[in-house]
């Protein structure tokens, strides 16, 4: 598998065996992208490969481990042709986010399943070298752990907070000290291929590539966590937008607040959709003398959102209240997108998810409120299901997109 990667990065020899490995890149590809065995036959036909030449290739990957003979393909009548489906120990990819208080890895076979997993959750965040110096440490400890070969690995993918540029792989929010984009310094440390995307964007190519949203067209993906994130699906493509900023929902100013945002500007909707905001409006009502369960077991000056939303999980009233006033200011926002874009699924994931059952109603309540009655009515509300492992499985998607093994 090396020899072909390390062909498709470099794709300027001409040869006859360059033209083999390029034709057997795609059959990988071919295969890989339909996620499903294929023949011999479908092969020939799709990639315009003559049927000798294809038997050829195939038998070629089959003896260098790339791809498996898996069963035969059922037919009314003749032979009964052999599909073929990648090995799914012929190739690995990591991938890696990197959020304000958690760095988490995980090694993945080529159809994103986590092999490997491991969160460095004592993690803060900063726009420093020492904290660049504690990212590396971890993945490299991360790989030795995974005791997985170099040579097995195809590629990283990286989802990071903040603004990126993905083209060329420029964080510019945090680790923008360097005078390189952050891949290029993590493809030289790491000795491969490495791809960087923002963390909700990687979010969102989860959620399509093997979450809810793969089978839709239009779709709003909502990572609500510490902070407020969006990706966008427009006809099947996940929006970068002309530098690759779009989706930034947390900063519209949709807010009723004068608080200042991180961003500089008041207003933003962030300001009152989020953990961190959670955490901020809940010490402040119990310091005015309202009561809940999460006092009794958590210090004041140690709350996170995540006990917050346990709590309302459980019945907590405070909790619940603060919850569903967040959630109806959500759905109001995402009404006035709705009218903008007529998506036909609203998935909501990041920590938030697992309260769907105390989002839900005033989500749509919100939404009722500011959005046309017909787009409205073919609007899905959903909730992710994929947990921690969704930013990892679409930073690996990354890698797997680069290399044509996804569309």
């Amino acid at each position: 598998m090396k020899k072909l990667i390390d062909h498709y990065l470099n794709t300027s020899d001409a040869s006859n065996g360059s033209r083999l490995n390029e034709q057997k890149m795609k059959i990988v590809q071919a295969i890989s992208q339909r996620r499903e065995p294929l023949t011999i036959p479908e092969l020939s036909s799709e990639l315009k490969i003559t049927a000798p030449t294809c038997i050829k290739l195939v038998n070629q990957l089959v003896e260098a481990g790339i791809i498996n003979e898996v069963g035969k393909k059922e037919t009314r009548a003749g032979r009964k042709p052999i599909l073929y489906a990648l090995d799914g120990s012929s190739f690995r990819v990591i991938g890696v986010e990197i959020l304000m208080k958690r760095v988490s890895f995980s090694l993945m076979d080529n159809h994103l399943n986590p092999i490997f997993v491991k969160h460095h959750r004592e993690f803060a965040l900063d726009n420093t070298l020492e904290s660049l110096q504690g990212v590396v440490k971890f993945i490299k400890d991360c790989m030795i752990e995974a005791n997985v070969s170099s040579c097995e690995i195809i590629g990283m993918g990286v989802g990071i907070t903040g603004r990126v540029k993905k083209s060329d792989g420029e964080s510019l929010t945090f680790f923008n000290f360097m005078g390189k984009p952050l891949a290029g310094y993590f493809s030289e440390i790491f000795d491969m291929p490495v791809f960087i995307n923002n963390d909700t964007r990687c979010f969102g190519m989860a959620e399509k590539i093997i979450g809810k949203a793969k089978s839709a067209s239009n779709a709003i993906i909502i990572n609500l966590s510490r902070g407020l994130g969006t990706s966008l699906i427009i006809n099947n493509v996940v929006v970068e937008g002309g530098a690759g900023f779009a989706g930034e929902f947390g900063h519209m100013q949709w807010g009723l607040n004068d608080k200042v945002c991180i961003c500089g500007k008041k207003g933003c909707l962030g300001n009152e959709v989020g953990g961190f905001t959670l955490e901020e409006q809940f010490k402040e009502r119990i310091t005015q003398g309202e009561k809940s369960l999460v006092t009794e077991k958590v210090s004041l000056n140690e709350i996170r959102y995540d006990d917050i939303l346990d709590a309302a999980i459980l019945g907590d009233a405070l909790s619940i209240d603060m919850v569903q006033q967040m959630a109806l200011r959500l759905g109001k926002a995402l009404g006035n997108i709705v009218n903008l874009l007529n998506p036909e699924l609203i998935i909501i994931g990041g920590k938030f998810a697992k309260a769907r059952d105390i989002l839900i109603d005033p989500v749509k309540t919100g939404m009722a409120s500011s959005a046309l009655v017909s787009p409205l009515k073919y609007c899905e509300i959903d909730f992710s299901e994929m947990g921690d492992f969704a930013g990892m499985k679409g930073a690996g998607a990354l890698v797997l997109e680069h290399f044509e093994f996804i569309k």
